[in-house]
């Protein structure tokens, strides 16, 4: 695949003849299924060259970042003294580039092992416990086990047994994230993980018992943390100013769509897939953040038509099999910060005006307008992918008349 770049004979001869050609041309063309330009594959290959001699390769083995450094330094102090060389200030650093990537693409960087963190044992446990037995999606099981890591770490550089805990320490955990800057949620949260974590501790006798009772999360408002949203009519605003035919105008026509309409998060968007969609039975497949297994939803046209027109104009050939990924290569699924910026652009120029401005604003528009129109909350909750009725009811206390007129709806419950 060298020929597709690299055109003089001198030049093809000596990438063939160097060693480990399979292994650079089966690294370019992953590369180049990726988007990655003719331009940007000529300067890898070239550094690749250097970084088998430097690293002096004959065969694939463990590299360690300590080798590539030094290997990196000896090409740049050559590049210094070669008087043909035009630039030589970033030698080093693309030397280091291109090698990890390279050697990480074959699982041949050898990365240093990080220290086992205290009571690593324990956290393993906790949150097998929550995956297993209380059967806890995975991004809430990751959100318990970052806020417990935290404070796990900060209390075992002070004490080496966790039988040594008290309350008395999480307050000042607590407090001292709050004056570092977190907000009052922020510090509920923290809050609610150690509270779980402490919990599950007393069982294993790894604290005192009735340690968890003792743990309190700062007074909120009840309904400080809600992400107000913009009214359906204001929606129908958002999603008629997203106009032209570009690639990410198309790509965040689709993707608005899919947030207002079906109200998903903006996990289940970026992790939506190509093989999701039965464009004959017109229905697509969401795997929800907190609910176990996929979920089928009927294909609304609008939608449809918007993801159409994405698919044919806007989105980019590559071997990545996601739904939505970026514009520029190396592409890959599109993150939670292209999201958020790809809703609150919009929103901020129309002059939508919300508390918030991320993607769960219309997640909260679509509940209203559904609760609005008369749908239980069993509908709503079966829509947005809730486990359980009482999370609806934040979207019907907002609307303290609505709630009123439409007091009689059935709740889709046993009377």
């Amino acid at each position: 695949m060298l020929e597709e770049f690299l055109e003089h004979p001198f030049f093809l001869n000596r990438h063939r003849q160097a060693p480990l050609l399979n292994e650079r041309e089966s690294f370019l063309s992953h590369l180049q299924q990726q988007g990655t330009s003719r331009k940007a594959l000529r300067n890898l290959s070239a550094e690749l060259l250097q970084v088998v001699r430097f690293l002096k390769l004959t065969e694939m083995r463990d590299v360690s970042l300590e080798e590539i450094q030094r290997a990196a330094s000896c090409w740049a102090r050559q590049q210094r003294t070669n008087p043909k060389a035009h630039s030589y200030g970033n030698s080093a650093s693309f030397f280091m580039y291109a090698a990890k990537k390279w050697l990480r693409f074959h699982g041949r960087l050898k990365l240093p092992s990080a220290p086992p963190m205290r009571f690593a044992d324990q956290l393993s446990d906790f949150a097998r416990y929550m995956t297993d037995e209380k059967g806890l999606s995975p991004y809430s099981v990751r959100s318990h086990c970052s806020q417990t890591s935290r404070f796990l770490k900060w209390f075992g550089e002070r004490h080496r047994l966790l039988a040594r805990a008290r309350v008395e320490d999480v307050d000042e955990f607590l407090a001292m994230k709050g004056v570092s800057g977190w907000n009052r949620q922020s510090v509920s949260v923290a809050a609610q993980a150690l509270r779980a974590f402490f919990r599950y501790a007393e069982t294993r006798g790894w604290c005192a018992t009735g340690f968890a009772r003792g743990i309190e999360a700062p007074k909120i408002y009840q309904y400080e943390g809600l992400p107000e949203g913009p009214s359906w009519e204001e929606v129908r605003r958002l999603l008629k100013s997203v106009k032209g035919s570009g690639p990410a105008v198309l790509r965040a026509r689709a993707i608005l769509s899919l947030l207002a309409i079906y109200g998903l998060r903006s996990g289940e968007v970026s992790r939506l897939m190509l093989s999701d969609f039965d464009w004959r039975e017109e229905v697509f497949e969401v795997n929800h953040s907190k609910r176990r297994g996929p979920q089928s939803y009927p294909l609304q046209r609008q939608v449809g038509d918007a993801i159409l027109q994405y698919l044919k104009r806007g989105r980019p050939q590559c071997a990545c099999r996601h739904l939505f990924v970026t514009l520029n290569p190396p592409y890959r699924p599109i993150g939670a910060e292209d999201l958020w910026t790809l809703t609150s652009r919009p929103l901020r120029a129309t002059g939508i005006r919300c508390r918030k401005r991320g993607p769960h604003v219309l997640r909260h528009a679509c509940a209203t307008r559904l609760l609005q129109e008369g749908a239980s909350f069993k509908e709503i909750g079966d829509l947005l992918g809730h486990r359980g009725l009482e999370s609806i009811g934040i979207y019907a206390k907002v609307d303290l008349p609505v709630l009123r007129a439409v007091a009689a709806v059935d709740l889709g419950g046993p009377a």
